[in-house]
């Protein structure tokens, strides 16, 4: 949920500080204009009630208290260590802030790309239930719920809203616009497009269903191949950097240190950090293959 990810815009005091800024906030919403778009997508500016330059203000509030409390730290560590560099504070505290600031207009572009993740990854397993539950008949407003009420992660929130505001009188075609605007995935997007077209000519749901899983079960064998090809490379790379080279390195290392004046190649210190680099590579190559999986394979 947005509230453990962005926990600072729950802070009235906060927000009420940097209504002060909101002057400011606005002159930096235009720096980064994306930002509104993901403010959106990402469910935050729904969820907290939260404008794009107040949300700017906000990062920017906190930006200057950051910048305000290193500056004091720094500067006050440096006097009681009797340095004489008193400029290494205001240097350090604008650099600290500048990094925090941009780090806080990047996360809704973050929770943007997990939803995607989150919601591509059920997707065809929520198409394919709405089209059995539709081929067996049930109205399209249960077959909703069931999704809704059902484990799919961002999915099941997305129709979920669908149905309190069905609940609250607007219609069903109503809501499910709003959701292909707010939605952050293309193909969900071109999902619910499609389901929409079809409720809307009178056309047979089921049959544009089927399409839209033909479609993406294609999408799907299309990245599964992608996928492949570049796993082949990281494969050999991978044999190369964390498996033959540290190999040959200890081999060579040992060998160098029999020689004489060369002894400090053997020392048992170089052994850890060549340890620890062969770790560092191996827990990079595994985030790199986790990043490249395609969405659409499921869990």
């Amino acid at each position: 949920m947005p509230q453990k990810k962005i926990a600072f815009l729950k802070s009235s005091k906060l927000r009420k500080i940097a209504r002060y800024f909101i002057g400011v906030g606005d002159i930096l919403s235009k720096t980064s204009p994306f930002t509104a778009i993901n403010l959106q997508q990402s469910g935050i500016s729904h969820d907290y009630n939260v404008s794009v330059r107040e949300y700017f203000s906000v990062c920017f509030t906190i930006s200057i208290f950051l910048l305000i409390g290193s500056v004091i730290a720094i500067s006050g560590a440096l006097s009681l260590g009797g340095g004489t560099e008193l400029f290494y504070g205001p240097l350090f505290g604008i650099i600290i802030a500048f990094f925090a600031y941009i780090q806080l207009i990047s996360y809704p572009k973050v929770i943007v790309g997990r939803r995607t993740k989150d919601i591509e990854r059920n997707l065809l397993f929520v198409l394919r239930t709405l089209l059995v539950q539709i081929r067996a008949g049930i109205p399209i407003f249960d077959t909703f719920l069931s999704i809704a009420t059902g484990d799919y992660g961002e999915i099941s929130k997305e129709f979920r809203s669908v149905i309190d505001k069905a609940r609250a009188g607007e219609s069903v075609i109503d809501g499910l616009e709003e959701l292909t605007i707010r939605n952050p995935s293309i193909h969900f997007r071109r999902a619910i497009w499609q389901l929409l077209n079809a409720l809307k000519s009178g056309s047979d749901v089921g049959d544009n269903l089927e399409n839209v899983i033909d479609s993406l079960s294609k999408e799907q064998l299309v990245e599964i191949r992608q996928y492949k090809s570049i796993l082949n490379p990281l494969a050999m790379m991978y044999m190369m950097v964390a498996v033959i080279a540290p190999s040959l390195g200890i081999t060579i290392l040992i060998i160098l240190s029999t020689f004489p004046g060369m002894e400090e190649v053997g020392k048992e210190e170089t052994f850890w950090v060549l340890l620890g680099g062969v770790v560092f590579m191996q827990f990079m190559f595994m985030s790199l293959i986790k990043s490249k999986r395609p969405n659409l394979l499921g869990t």
